[in-house]
Formats: C-alpha cells, sequence, structure tokens
C-alpha cells in the first residue's frame, strides 16, 4: 500500500504535518535521512530547505498544513491529474464544495456565493483534467441549491440533485463535511434549468439582513430583497438601489 512519508529536522514541521495526516485519516510513516526511502513510499513532506538532500521526485514543502495536504492528495490522485472526478455540494448562502477522486478527498472549501461555485467547478477542471466528472448537488435550501444548479447548468454541468438528509455532522467545518457525505451519495439528475422563487421567508431575512447591512438605516423593499435572494444583484446594490429610491421620493 502507498504511503506519505514525513521526512524532516524540522521539530515544528514534523509535528504540524503528522497532526494533520491524522486529521485526515491518511496512511503516513516517519522517515529518516540516514535511512533509505521504503518502496511503498508514493510522496515525502519537508521542508524547502531540506528538499535537496533527499533524492525523489514527488516532494512536497508547502509551508501551510492544509495546502501541503491538498498537494499531497493532488499526487495520490495522479500527480495533479485525476480520471474520475467528483465534486459535492452542499447548498447555502456559502456553499461547502468537496472535491473527491475514487473517494479521497483531494480538498474541501466554501465558495463566497452560490454563482461562485460554477467558477471553482471550472478551476477545479482546468487543474485537474479529469476523463469524467459527476456533480451532485444537495437538494436542500430551495433558492440557493437552484441558483448553483443553474449556474453549472450555463456552463454546461448538469449535476445531480442528492438527498441531503443525515449528511449534517457536528463538527467545526459542517458545511465542508456535508459536501464530502453529498459527493458520496448518488442521485438524480434533472432535465432542466430550475425555477428560483424565494420564499416568503427567506424574503424577510433578506430585509432583516438589509437592515444589518446599514446599522437599521434603512430595510429593502420585499421586490429588492427577492432579487437578493434570487442572486439577480447583491446587497451592497439592493441597498444603494433603497436610497436612491428614497432620495426620488423626497
Amino acid at each position: 500500500m502507498k504511503v506519505i512519508g514525513i521526512l524532516t529536522e524540522n521539530p515544528r514541521r514534523y509535528y504540524e504535518m503528522l497532526s494533520a495526516l491524522r486529521d485526515e485519516g491518511l496512511k503516513h510513516i516517519s522517515l529518516d535521512f540516514s535511512e533509505p526511502l521504503p518502496a511503498n513510499v508514493e510522496v515525502v513532506i519537508s521542508t524547502e530547505a531540506e528538499r535537496k538532500r533527499i533524492p525523489f521526485d514527488m516532494v512536497v514543502t508547502d509551508d501551510e498544513p492544509e495546502s501541503a495536504i491538498i498537494r499531497v492528495k493532488s499526487i495520490l490522485a495522479g500527480g495533479g491529474k485525476a480520471e474520475d472526478l467528483t465534486i459535492g455540494i452542499d447548498p447555502g448562502d456559502r456553499p461547502g464544495i468537496a472535491i473527491l477522486s475514487h473517494g479521497t478527498v483531494l480538498s474541501r472549501t466554501l465558495a463566497p456565493a452560490p454563482e461562485a461555485v460554477g467558477e471553482i467547478v471550472q478551476e477545479t477542471m482546468k487543474r485537474y483534467a479529469p476523463t469524467r466528472v459527476t456533480i451532485r448537488l444537495g437538494n436542500g435550501d430551495r433558492t440557493n441549491r437552484n441558483r448553483i444548479f443553474n449556474a453549472l447548468w450555463d456552463l454546461g454541468y448538469v449535476g445531480e440533485m442528492v438527498d441531503e438528509r443525515n449528511t449534517t455532522r457536528k463538527s467545526k467545518t459542517p458545511d465542508e463535511d456535508a459536501a464530502v457525505e453529498i459527493a458520496l451519495t448518488p442521485g438524480y439528475q434533472p432535465k432542466k434549468r430550475q425555477r428560483i422563487a424565494p420564499a416568503p421567508g427567506e424574503i424577510r431575512n433578506v430585509q432583516r439582513l438589509s437592515r444589518m447591512h446599514t446599522m437599521g438605516e434603512l430595510t429593502v423593499s420585499k421586490r429588492l430583497a427577492e432579487m437578493v435572494a434570487s442572486g439577480e444583484i447583491s446587497m451592497d446594490e439592493a441597498v444603494e438601489m433603497q436610497r436612491d429610491s428614497r432620495r426620488s421620493d423626497r
């Protein structure tokens, strides 16, 4: 079985990476510069200062443990390319996204907005150049879900809708964890773009957020709130339009 080797004389680096590998559940071993590398080592984690001392091609020296883990997983998946890729998306204002290859989590992140998911998917396709890709989207949070689905549809990607019940976990990164579970769960594939129709509660919530956004200065109209909830305009744009409307009424 292929494993990850930690090879460094830097104590801080060693314990940071040891902890990160354990948290990810990745098979690893500790190495020593005085001993030859075992044949089952697929990638070595070290420091840039020690890299020249390692007679091996696949060496990761990223300073940040998170970046190093992503790079390691990319190598394990095929040197930066992945034949099969599965992208799981947990819908929300800041959707959770997980990238998997053959069950291995390559990366997890949060998108800044529903429409930004399409950009992340495109970046992922460029980075890994997969032969096959499956996109799975949780079926909760209907409005944000449909915004994400339509953004992907417009880019030529048709995602599967997945029953996301029982995907929520109590953790520090619940949305990203849910995205992993969604990626691992088969769903069904809609045949057309989805209708976006924010519910009254969603519209009221946007109005509430507009008051918070302006520190109580104003509340955007229901129409503007609906446009924000639908992704047609941003909160900043809605606030400015509401201000313009108030000025014109004077």
